[in-house]
């Protein structure tokens, strides 16, 4: 809040009235009565520069003038991404979110919308089996109370099966694309959260969908229209892989009991074949 606070003071917003909107993977924070929330991604700076975020805010600029239904960078102040005390502080527009506006049919039409608006973009991308982040980010967790030595040790083997060539198909992504980084605004929804943008086959992001099984789900998948099921199922490991990991430094950050039973979940899902075998 203190970074927060700072930054935006630096652009002249008021910081008298804020309220917490999200706590998890990113802090997002309503700087009242602006229309501006800022964000500070307090996980993957673990390991991802500051050029990484200045993309993520590149990217959303690109696809909002392009018409595409994202939740744009602000437009009143310069976006950042700000740093202050090796945060990093970033500039949104604020949306007028409302979950009672949920319609899954609308979010996989919009998603095939998104798609196309990123068929357009030619800055180069991280693929998205990530595996070299992977790496990197499981040599820096140690066992400890939110994760075993076992689990570690599982999960380094899941990395190495899937060290050989991932299906290909370079097309941007969000990345992200699950029914929780959707806004629900009175003009439809709007996709949030594009800080793992990368590069794969549209059926990545489509395994992000199916993966979670939320409400809704089988509705937004069959409004988003046709795709390769089959190459779903074989980039889900890709996808379970990566959830996994990363949820470690997101139970690290806020340890609550259903955080570690998902956090159960997820290994277990990148790790069953490694453990059947």
């Amino acid at each position: 809040m203190a970074a927060i606070r700072q930054t935006a003071k630096e652009r002249g917003l008021p910081v008298d009235d804020t309220r917490i909107l999200r706590d998890s993977t990113n802090v997002l924070v309503h700087l009242a009565p602006a229309p501006v929330v800022a964000r500070v991604p307090l996980t993957f700076t673990r390991l991802r520069p500051k050029a990484w975020f200045e993309q993520e805010v590149g990217l959303a600029r690109f696809l909002a003038e392009a018409g595409a239904p994202v939740a744009p960078p602000s437009e009143d102040v310069d976006p950042g991404p700000a740093e202050h005390d090796r945060l990093l502080v970033t500039f949104w527009s604020h949306v007028d979110h409302d979950s009672a506006r949920f319609e899954p049919e609308a979010a996989g039409r919009s998603l095939r919308d998104l798609h196309s608006a990123l068929a357009n973009y030619d800055e180069p991308l991280p693929a998205y089996d990530r595996l070299d982040e992977l790496d990197r980010a499981l040599r820096s967790f140690p066992p400890s109370s939110v994760v075993s030595e076992e689990e570690l040790a599982a999960l380094r083997a899941a990395h190495e099966r899937l060290a050989s060539p991932a299906p290909d198909g370079r097309r941007p992504l969000h990345g992200d694309s699950h029914l929780n980084n959707v806004l629900w605004s009175p003009e439809g929804p709007l996709w949030t959260d594009l800080e793992n943008a990368c590069a794969g086959p549209i059926e990545y992001d489509l395994a992000c969908l199916l993966w979670r099984g939320a409400p809704g789900t089988e509705q937004a998948v069959e409004a988003y229209g046709s795709y390769d099921a089959e190459l779903a199922a074989r980039v889900e490991p890709f996808l379970a892989l990566f959830l996994a990991v990363w949820t470690i430094a997101v139970i690290e950050r806020v340890p609550t009991e259903g955080g570690r039973q998902e956090l159960r979940r997820r290994i277990e899902r990148a790790t069953a074949g490694v453990r059947r075998g």
